[in-house]
């Protein structure tokens, strides 16, 4: 690309530092191997950046040519591989501390990068998230123009900036962002998790119900991220997958599917459920009147005295529901 040749004793001087072109003497068939070489087009590039390994995305990336998690640019103007290599260490530290999440100390690493290569996509991107991720709103949209200038069409650059403002006060902007950015790539965690976050917000329940059960079969939900899973259903009104997600979450929800059993008809299960609910839990005096609740349905003989128990331990929240209970007259 860089219109000449250049040719360097590998063995004698690894670090290519002494072209030897002016005094070399290159055989017929090594000038026209080398005049034959094919050079990709960009669209040829484009084409077969999908078939790069992981590996191979991250050693372009180590040349600046290429974000490691985006296609492979060909410019022109590239950097020569030979005076990249000052910067490995520094590429290696900065990957490192992004990837532990050391923010503030990769910053100043990033900033080299791009002093030197400015067309550096992923040290753009790398620098921008950090920034992101401390809260600096300035500086991140500084270095995400920075990346949209690099990689005008880049779906990497276009997810980080959505995944950015949907955590900032412009997080409307992210929606349209997000739902492009999982029309084109399904399986995108980091999306699908921030649009569902978006859903909930919005009061779109149902929609954050169905982002939240693909993410899970992307990848294993955590417990706390189940119970959550569990609430949002809830308040979508979706019992089944709320009743799922408080089972796998395992102990410590018996009130929540106490209620939910409820709900769905399982009266025994209900009963159990509640039962189990300690007298410490902020939610004893609810776990009291439902059960009262099931006492009376289930023709228990001590329904009365149940009754009696809710009463006593009533709340705020569980007075005005005695009061007009049916039931309880």
């Amino acid at each position: 690309m860089a219109g000449r040749t250049e040719t360097y004793d590998v063995i004698a001087d690894p670090g290519e530092t002494h072209d030897l072109a002016s005094s070399a003497t290159l055989s017929r068939d090594v000038r026209a191997a080398i005049h034959d070489y094919p050079v990709p087009s960009l669209q040829e590039a484009a084409a077969s950046s999908a078939n790069l390994s992981d590996e191979e995305r991250r050693q372009l990336a180590a040349l600046g040519y290429v974000g490691s998690g985006a296609r492979p640019v060909i410019r022109k103007d590239a950097p020569r591989p030979a005076d990249m290599a000052s910067l490995f260490p520094v590429l290696d530290e900065a990957a490192g501390l992004f990837v532990r999440e050391e923010y503030a100390k990769a910053i100043p690493l990033l900033e080299e990068i791009l002093k030197k290569d400015p067309h550096n996509l992923d040290a753009a991107l790398r620098l921008a998230t950090s920034h992101s991720a401390l809260g600096h709103e300035r500086e991140a949209l500084a270095a995400f123009d920075l990346a949209k200038a690099i990689a005008p069409d880049s779906p990497d650059v276009r997810t980080y900036l959505a995944l950015h403002l949907a955590r900032t006060p412009r997080w409307q902007e992210a929606v349209p962002m997000l739902e492009q950015v999982i029309a084109a790539t399904p399986d995108k965690v980091p999306a699908i998790e921030a649009l569902a976050l978006i859903r909930e917000r919005q009061g779109r329940f149902d929609d954050a119900v169905l982002l939240l059960q693909r993410l899970y079969v992307l990848r294993a939900p955590s417990p706390n991220e189940l119970v959550h899973l569990g609430y949002v259903a809830m308040r979508a009104g979706n019992t089944p997958v709320a009743i799922d997600a408080f089972e796998k979450a395992h102990a410590g929800h018996d009130l929540e599917l106490g209620v939910l059993y409820f709900a769905a008809n399982r009266w025994t299960d209900a009963r159990d459920a509640l039962e189990r609910v300690p007298p410490m839990d902020p939610g004893y005096p609810m776990a009291l009147f439902k059960r009262a609740q099931l006492s009376v349905l289930l023709h228990e003989s001590d329904a009365s005295a149940r009754i009696a128990t809710a009463r006593e331990h009533e709340n705020a929240v569980t007075k005005p529901l005695i009061e007009r209970e049916k039931l309880f007259r």
